[in-house]
């Protein structure tokens, strides 16, 4: 796995995915913290393209910080957090999903239709939402219409796109 591979906000979300791990005592980093960190995003880029799937974005939100409550937490522990394996198996199929799809790099998007695909809790939170990864697919070509992610900023451009109609 290929860190500079990924995009700046893709980088964003894996480190508030850690910021989470570490703030909930948890010892590895797993995909419902990701989940967690894409559902917690501001600008509603997971939120927008789960609705656009026809799924239920709240429902995913209050599943996921469910997931990440049972987790187990250590205290007094060094504040050090580990790559789950399942994190690498998401990130993994997060960089097949881009170069199939003719990405030069992995954009959000995709670690959220990895997330909705490898089987893990926050695939669960996925499904309790009625997300799957054939949606969000969909959602994601509509709204890209054709654009690659071919830079480390590349979701800026098609959501600046995906906001003007609405200015």
């Amino acid at each position: 796995m290929n860190m500079e591979k990924f995009t700046e906000r893709s980088r964003g979300f894996l480190q508030a995915a850690q910021t989470i791990a570490i703030r909930e005592e948890n010892q590895r980093v797993v995909p419902e913290h990701l989940l967690k960190a894409l559902m917690d995003d501001d600008q509603g880029l997971a939120s927008n393209l789960i609705n656009r799937a026809g799924g239920d974005a709240s429902r995913v939100a209050e599943a996921v910080d469910q997931a990440v409550a049972k987790l187990p937490r250590v205290s007094g522990a060094d504040g050090q957090v580990y790559v789950d394996p399942s994190m690498v198996r998401v990130l993994d199929e997060a960089e097949k999903i881009a170069k199939k799809a003719g990405d030069s790099f992995v954009p959000a998007e995709r670690i959220l239709m990895a997330l909705a695909m490898v089987n893990t809790r926050a695939k669960d939170a996925l499904e309790a939402g009625a997300v799957t990864a054939q949606k969000l697919n969909s959602a994601i070509n509509d709204l890209r219409k054709g654009r690659t992610a071919d830079s480390a900023s590349a979701e800026d451009g098609y959501e600046a796109l995906k906001k003007s109609p609405a200015t």
